[in-house]
């Protein structure tokens, strides 16, 4: 990999990984560390990649691992206000910030899965590829995910 598609790679997606660390680790300054991690596992990779929808890809499954390695560290502390998220996301009403907040009190798994699904835009393979399990399980995660948005939100949540 060049200089020049390094640095095309990291300003493409530094703040979309950012945000996947953010809403799995719900801590800023973790998130930071996991987007710098994944970032310089691009740099010191010698993997050959066909095109920059590949190295986008590889740069979100590797994002999800990190996050989910860091929750194995002893020292980890789980916890972000959510003024601090809320400056973060640009919100077009008080209700897409409603459910930015109940997403929030998800629990990690389906959190992540509601994420990657609906402000990543991923295909459950996609998810299921980079969270390391199967289809029917990031179906199910979503599927609860709805459920809990639905009795937190109650007629506020569109189910699709």
């Amino acid at each position: 990999m060049t200089n020049d598609e390094y640095i095309s790679a990291v300003k493409r997606n530094s703040n979309r990984l950012y945000l996947i660390a953010l809403s799995y680790l719900q801590n800023h300054y973790d998130a930071e560390d996991v987007m710098q991690d994944t970032l310089l596992k691009l740099w010191k990779t010698n993997k050959v990649f066909n095109d920059n929808e590949h190295i986008d890809k590889w740069l979100t499954v590797t994002c999800v691992h990190k996050c989910k390695d860091h929750f194995r560290l002893p020292f980890v502390k789980h916890s972000v206000s959510l003024d601090e998220a809320k400056e973060l996301y640009t919100f077009d009403t008080d209700v897409d910030f409603d459910v930015f907040r109940a997403v929030a009190t998800l629990p990690p798994k389906e959190r992540l899965a509601v994420h990657l699904f609906y402000y990543e835009d991923m295909k459950i393979d996609d998810i299921a590829k980079a969270t390391n399990t199967k289809s029917s399980t990031v179906k199910s995660r979503l599927h609860r995910a709805r459920l809990q948005l639905k009795s937190i939100l109650g007629d506020e949540w569109i189910n699709e």
